[in-house]
């Protein structure tokens, strides 16, 4: 059963700790009141990156938003590093916290995470996705060109996987500043140190492992078949994926619509936070059915 912290952090977020399939302590944020919101960040980064998004929406909603394994404060464990164990990983969240009709935001990785879980797990928990500037296949080849913006193919990536694990600090630095746009705060003085830091802070290895998993993934096929609400949003200064590849999944999915950030890159969440948060908010209003009500995160750490 999960159990809080001692402390929680500020703000009334309490950090809340869930046991995996082999002993590894899982660190989740949770706080609020409300129907679920779960949400899963991406490659590199921590459930950090979600807490201005998680105070905004924290007084409508009950915020759930873990360290993914090898991230944050969650350890990496003796399971594989791979994306269908993050997925399994998030499951045994759900499950622990009594997750439902939840509101799933997937940034990045954290959507690849997601249609990994709806594939291996169903989407019984779920009332609705939101895909937070994500590609369904990161890697570009003659037939598929949606991938990153970059033009990465199986090639390059091998490549950059090896860069990961022979310096992984200097590869951090040179990544993280262009997940936003180039004129974002983020991309100058301390809040660029900050995320360089934060990155940096990882193990190569890990990233390098994940990396080579996510790059191996290809959520096309369960697109068409995926009945649940969607949510699109993309930023519109993204160096990571193209307007087309949004265009792609709206066109792909059954039930989707696109929302465009237009002073934003690959974090709209933390470029524009309020208009994101007012995003998920409307979009929940939408999709998450009536009585979709949560207990109040204890602050003795009883299962929510």
């Amino acid at each position: 059963m999960p159990h809080a912290n001692a402390l929680a952090e500020a703000g009334g977020i309490a950090r809340l700790t869930v046991p995996l399939s082999d002993g590894t302590a899982m660190s989740v944020a949770v706080s609020g009141d409300g129907p679920d919101l779960l949400f899963v960040h991406g490659w590199s980064a921590h459930a950090g990156y979600f807490g201005d998004i998680q105070h905004l929406l924290e007084g409508r909603f009950r915020v759930i938003a873990p360290d993914l394994r090898a991230h944050g404060s969650t350890p990496r464990g003796s399971a594989p590093l791979t994306m269908k164990q993050l997925a399994d990983d998030l499951n045994a969240v759900m499950e622990a916290l009594d997750v439902h009709a939840a509101i799933a935001i997937g940034w990045s990785m954290g959507a690849m995470v997601l249609w990994r879980l709806l594939a291996d797990h169903g989407s019984e928990r779920f009332a609705g996705l939101v895909i937070e500037d994500m590609s369904p296949r990161i890697l570009n080849d003659h037939a598929w060109t949606l991938g990153m913006s970059n033009g990465i193919d199986a090639a390059t990536s091998q490549r950059a996987c090896e860069s990961m694990r022979a310096n992984w600090t200097a590869y951090a630095e040179a990544f993280a500043p262009r997940m936003f746009a180039r004129d974002s705060r983020h991309r100058t003085g301390e809040a660029r140190e900050r995320v360089v830091r934060e990155f940096a802070a990882h193990d190569g290895d890990a990233m390098a492992d994940l990396w080579t998993s996510m790059a191996a993934e290809d959520a096309r096929p369960i697109l068409p078949a995926l009945k649940l609400p969607v949510c699109v949003i993309h930023g519109a200064l993204s160096e990571a994926y193209s307007p087309e590849t949004s265009r792609f999944l709206v066109e792909t999915l059954p039930d989707a619509e696109v929302v465009s950030f237009a002073r934003s890159g690959h974090a709209p969440h933390l470029e524009e936070p309020e208009r994101f948060a007012s995003a998920v908010a409307e979009f929940a209003d939408r999709v998450q059915p009536a009585g979709a009500i949560k207990n109040p995160t204890s602050s003795e750490g009883s299962t929510p």
